[in-house]
């Protein structure tokens, strides 16, 4: 480390790790925390509970009392949570990981390095490479396309319902965006069509279970007819064939299989149709993000903060609760003349949908109305408006092809989803006041215009 980041007493960084009902996730995460290597009185590690229920509070008091435990008495969301001990820190440096991470033991080093050097007076923000927990293995599948035809005009495969590894269900943990489109149905029923070909990336020794050997590959599956379907994984593959009625085919594939570790966040993007992501979400890691750069935006799971900068342009939005806070904030930094800055060296590992379920009604709805919110404060005018206004007529299309659709298969439409779009906008209308109020005082301090930032830093798909 620099000296700018090791002169004087007491810790010169805090790491806040959130955490909600999350005492079956928190011992792996606080431990390697405990064995981060920077010198001895340099880190504080604080736990902000946000109002758990389950044997959290019990269990950091007596198994880890070097750490600090913030209580919140109800559940403010990834925001407000991490907000509460934000506002609360005194160190130069504030760090954010979630409980379902795995920093690496030179994480932190490497995040608070790069502040030290000459000329990084005004960065920002340091985030680091997040890869998925565990290893992956990468089944590739292959089937005779079709295409439903009416208002379906997708390229299908077949229908994955529920996928086991060593006779356990990992159907949320598996890596879905390569391959599949998402989820449809409910329960039992709940599915996801597959494109003719693909990846099928399937965890190998979630923690609990112990990787090695030959593994045990179920896989529940269903197509529109009786057709083939290959499968085939690192120096082996099979045929099976599959129909109509869903039916589990099963695999035993031999050890030594060639597992590959994926990627979860190099930093995020913002699309030019105001669309945030995770760069190099879901891609195999073999270095292609290993170089250190400037981003856009952080990711939340994975960032050092100077907090001279966060109160210069404010903490996360604590209206957003939970999903694009982070790039909300970024976006605000990079408005006040901040840097963000990507450090591959700095790895931490994440578990894939620990804490919430991709695609359900709570995911998608946060998803929808904070990226509006977000643009609503940062966006330019057209942009903001833009988005906006598409939203509702998507809805409005959406639901009118559901009905033409239901009228096609002679079956009633789903309303949940149409229903999920109005709470959207009825939350999003009621939040508008404050948002452009917002966005009135963020246009007053801007060190970099909106337009600027959004030509230099959004990006084509």
């Amino acid at each position: 480390m620099s000296s700018a980041t090791v002169d004087g007493a007491g810790p010169v960084v805090t790491v806040i790790v959130l955490n909600y009902n999350g005492a079956h996730l928190l011992p792996p995460c606080l431990e390697a925390l405990a064995a981060q290597d920077l010198p001895s009185g340099q880190l504080a590690v604080w736990v902000v509970d946000n109002g758990s229920t389950d044997s959290s509070l019990e269990l950091i008091e007596q198994d880890f009392p070097w750490v600090t435990l913030v209580r919140n008495s109800r559940n403010d969301g990834f925001a407000g949570g991490n907000n509460l001990g934000l506002r609360r820190v005194t160190t130069p440096f504030v760090a954010l990981t979630n409980n379902d991470a795995r920093p690496a033991p030179d994480w932190i080093r490497r995040l608070v390095a790069p502040f030290g050097t000459e000329g990084t007076g005004r960065l920002a923000a340091t985030t680091g490479k997040i890869v998925f927990l565990p290893r992956f293995l990468e089944l590739q599948c292959s089937t005779p396309a079709f295409i439903p035809g009416g208002l379906d005009g997708r390229e299908l495969g077949v229908r994955v319902y529920r996928v086991a590894v060593d006779g356990r269900d990992v159907t949320e943990h598996v890596l879905w965006d390569r391959v599949a489109y998402g989820p449809e149905g409910e329960g039992a029923d709940r599915f996801r069509w597959t494109r003719p070909a693909g990846p099928l990336l399937l965890p190998v020794g979630l923690e609990g279970s112990a990787p090695g050997g030959p593994v045990s590959v179920r896989l529940r599956m269903a197509a529109e007819t009786a057709k083939p379907v290959e499968l085939t994984w690192p120096g082996g593959g099979t045929t099976v064939k599959t129909g109509p009625q869903p039916e589990d085919v099963e695999l035993l594939l031999p050890e030594g299989l060639g597992l590959v570790d994926v990627l979860n966040n190099a930093g995020s993007v913002v699309f030019t149709d105001g669309y945030g992501a995770d760069r190099a979400y879901q891609q195999i890691d073999r270095g292609q993000y290993d170089d250190p750069e400037e981003v856009f935006a952080f990711c939340g799971g994975a960032v050092c903060l100077r907090t001279e900068a966060l109160r210069d342009v404010g903490y996360f939005d604590d209206d957003f609760f939970l999903y694009y806070e982070d790039t909300d904030l970024s976006w605000r930094l990079r408005a006040g003349g901040w840097s963000i800055r990507y450090e591959p060296p700095s790895v931490s590992r994440h578990i894939h949908s620990a804490s919430s379920v991709e695609w359900s009604p709570f995911f998608t709805f946060h998803v929808d109305r904070n990226r509006l919110l977000m643009l609503t404060k940062n966006a330019t005018a057209g942009l903001a408006a833009g988005e906006v206004l598409r939203y509702p007529l998507t809805t409005m299309s959406l639901a009118l092809r559901a009905v033409a659709q239901a009228r096609h298969t002679g079956r009633r439409p789903p309303l949940r989803p149409t229903l999920l779009r109005l709470r959207v906008i009825g939350s999003y209308l009621r939040l508008l006041p404050l948002m452009l109020a917002r966005r009135r005082r963020l246009g007053v301090r801007a060190q970099v215009r909106r337009r600027a930032l959004q030509h230099r830093w959004l990006t084509s798909r």
